[in-house]
């Protein structure tokens, strides 16, 4: 009984700070011609708000060529994002310690996130294809991999 309790228990946590959507795009005739999906593991503050901001980046250029969104509430959020401290960069490593010091808020922290990650990954998955493709060298993959890190995570 208590194995399965503690089971639960691992589950339940592991599924705490891991959530995706998608949404649909659609023409004016609303015929879907495209989508965008967004989701994050081990994303414990903010979760649904950097779901929100990639949905809507992911969506940005649909919808200003007249598409529709499926989900129209992205269209009233602001996902203006707060400005770093100054002479700074935002980093998961600072944006986590203004949160802590309640001087953004989970949402912002969220939007926060997602930016950062989604500036890491225009980085890394280039790179990986250049790699793959022999286009740099593995040790030109790692530095860009290093310095992209450091600007997502801060460490």
């Amino acid at each position: 009984m208590f194995q399965n309790l503690l089971r639960a228990v691992v589950i339940l946590f592991c599924l705490s700070g891991c959530a995706e959507r998608v949404i649909d795009i659609t023409d004016k005739d609303g015929e879907v011609i495209g989508g965008c999906k967004a989701g994050f593991d081990w994303h414990f503050y903010g979760l649904q708000d950097s779901i929100d901001y990639m949905l809507y980046e992911c969506a940005k250029d649909s919808i200003a060529k007249g598409f529709t969104i499926s989900d129209d509430r992205l269209l009233t959020l602001d996902f203006t994002l707060p400005s770093p401290p100054e002479g700074e960069l935002w980093n998961k490593k600072l944006a986590m310690h203004h949160f802590h010091k309640e001087n953004i808020t989970e949402r912002e922290l969220g939007y926060i996130l997602a930016a950062i990650e989604n500036e890491y990954q225009k980085v890394a998955w280039p790179a990986e294809d250049d790699l793959a493709s022999g286009k740099i060298t593995k040790t030109e993959f790692i530095k860009i991999i290093k310095e992209a890190k450091f600007k997502w995570l801060g460490e």
